[in-house]
């Protein structure tokens, strides 16, 4: 008996196959054909692999895998990293198949993936408020100072 995940697993092999046409409607059916009567249905994972090992070359796979391994945030936002970062994976499930696998990936640990990029749009959101803030309080410039310390009077008292 399938659970509530496993429900979900196997209706997203079951909504993108259904979208299939040509070539890969054909693959489809044939693997589909070809399997043991009876055997539980592929997961989401499963699928996955079996799709890109068909659909995508091995040198092609090798590449992305490359740059998925050497993917670093640097100077990029959390959101565009988040979508590289989703690009990248989607070709190497293999080595990146679950929610948790990602986050491990991340050396974040107990939450779900879409919570730890939450957190991270946070934190940078605070970040780049904070950057402003200091820059609206940084003087432009030599023509800026008035040469009175900020907060402060030239006056004795």
């Amino acid at each position: 008996m399938l659970g509530t995940a496993g429900i979900l697993e196997t209706s997203r092999v079951s909504y993108t196959t259904f979208q299939f046409s040509r070539v890969a409607f054909r693959w489809w059916e044939t693997y589909e054909r070809h399997r043991p009567i009876g055997v539980a249905p592929l997961t989401w994972h499963q699928f996955s692999v079996v799709f890109l090992e068909k659909f995508v070359p091995q040198s092609h796979r090798e590449e992305l895998r490359r740059q998925f391994e050497q993917l670093r945030q640097d100077d990029m936002s959390v959101t565009r990293y988040e979508m590289r970062f989703s690009e990248l994976a989607r070709h190497a499930v293999w080595l990146v198949p679950t929610d948790r696998e990602r986050i491990r990936r991340q050396r974040i640990s107990s939450a779900t993936f879409d919570e730890v990029v939450d957190i991270g749009r946070q934190i940078e959101m605070v970040r780049n408020q904070e950057h402003g803030e200091r820059e609206a309080k940084r003087p432009r410039g030599p023509s800026d100072y008035s040469g009175v310390p900020s907060g402060g009077s030239i006056l004795p008292w």
